[in-house]
């Protein structure tokens, strides 16, 4: 479902967000918090042409019957993106209910 809606937003298909983000969804970007909703004006408004990319390392986390997290490392134009995406079903179709993309940043020193 992320690679659809990965291609999704490079072909600026607003439709496909309609039915992909549920109604409350929240999605972090390193330029801030945006609602369903912003996530649609942004996807109409900006152009969002992406060179080719690479999704690599998924791993999902069942949260019970009716819900999962789904994370996973993406790779374009040099940059590196660490991606999560939380996942809910309703009525039958899963939708995404949250999403967050990280910029990988290099390593300085050590975690405590």
């Amino acid at each position: 479902m992320s690679k659809k809606a990965w291609e999704a937003a490079a072909s600026r298909d607003v439709e496909f967000y309609r039915e992909y983000r549920s109604p409350g969804a929240l999605i972090i970007t390193p330029p801030g918090v945006l609602d369903r909703e912003g996530i649609l004006r942004d996807i109409a408004q900006n152009p969002h042409e992406l060179p080719a990319y690479t999704i690599t390392d998924p791993k999902a986390v069942p949260l019970g019957e009716e819900s999962a997290v789904l994370a996973y490392t993406v790779s374009f134009g040099g940059q590196m993106l660490f991606v999560s995406t939380a996942y809910a079903r309703s009525d039958g179709r899963w939708r995404a209910v949250f999403h967050q993309r990280t910029p990988a940043s290099p390593v300085t020193g050590s975690v405590d």
